[in-house]
């Protein structure tokens, strides 16, 4: 029988060997090697006729791949799926490993000592009904009725700079999208995402919408803007603008002094990914809850709640 060697490479050796004893002796390597290869293949027969469908080295990577560990970023994301309609205490427990795994990875620990608790957010009541329950979680106009306590001062509200609900989108196209579903409210809704309106625009129009006066100039309606829904990283840029010009009060643009209810819309992607484990977005939320919601949330007379669509 052939050596391992002649099998493996043939009866030219290695690949790119230049012996010349290769050349004179190729006739007689060459009926070891078909020979040798005859019984290899006999001896196989069978392992082969079993394994003709998936190659071996296919069936080697799925293995690798199937018993990989999963990772603490990859249990995030899973824990983040359908994540709106799981209990309470689940929903809290996510928060809290996103908000001090944030505030870890940006070195700063001094945020780590707040934890959120069920008391901070709104589920739906025990005993609704599973259909009742699934039909709030599509449609937004529905579910907001729920951790809104009063639809009389929604359409009333009065506080400029701190819409009385937050809504936390994905993206512009998402935000566009929960907007329609909440026309039949028919309340003007501030757009807080990048698309189509500048940071100066939006501070403008948080201030709360212009009518004409009779005179041809311009002033301000008494009602606010009761909602708003943006982007993360938007609604952060809001929050921190103008909190260090000289004669400001220490607020930002966007306020949460007033504001009662911030949702997380926690629609998925393509791929899977939410507001809160999506990488271009969950940095953001994070210290938008830090430098927001949190303060807030710290109050011993906050209303505020937290809410997850």
């Amino acid at each position: 029988m052939a050596s391992e060697d002649e099998y493996i490479y043939g009866s030219g050796g290695p690949l790119g060997s230049d012996s010349d004893n290769d050349s004179v002796s190729s006739e007689i390597d060459g009926n070891q090697l078909k020979s040798s290869s005859n019984k290899r293949k006999g001896n196989n027969t069978d392992k082969l006729a079993s394994d003709e469908i998936v190659p071996i080295s296919k069936k080697r990577r799925k293995k690798k791949k199937d018993d990989a560990p999963v990772s603490s970023k990859s249990l995030l994301i899973l824990a983040g799926r359908g994540i709106a309609l799981d209990s309470a205490e689940s929903q809290v427990k996510f928060i809290n490993t996103l908000y001090s795994h944030s505030m870890k990875m940006s070195g700063n620990n001094e945020a780590d000592t707040f934890s959120f608790s069920p008391e901070h957010l709104y589920t739906t009541p025990p005993g609704t009904d599973e259909k009742v329950k699934q039909f709030q979680h599509k449609n937004l106009d529905a579910f907001l009725k729920g951790p809104v306590t009063s639809m009389k001062r929604l359409k009333n509200w009065k506080h400029e700079c701190s819409p009385m609900v937050i809504i936390v989108t994905l993206s512009a196209r998402r935000s566009v999208e929960l907007m329609k579903e909440l026309s039949s409210l028919k309340l003007p809704i501030a757009k807080l995402f990048a698309k189509h309106f500048s940071v100066e625009e939006q501070v403008e129009l948080l201030k709360g919408p212009v009518k004409g006066s009779g005179g041809g100039g311009k002033k301000r309606s008494e009602r606010c803007y009761s909602i708003a829904v943006g982007t993360p990283g938007r609604l952060l840029t809001l929050l921190q603008h103008g909190r260090n010009e000289q004669g400001s009060d220490g607020l930002g643009a966007l306020r949460l002094n007033h504001t009662e209810v911030v949702i997380f819309d926690t629609h998925e992607d393509s791929k899977g990914f939410n507001v809160c484990t999506l990488k271009d977005t969950s940095s953001d939320l994070m210290y938008f809850m830090k430098e927001g919601v949190v303060p807030q949330l710290e109050r011993k007379k906050s209303n505020l709640t937290i809410s997850m669509f």
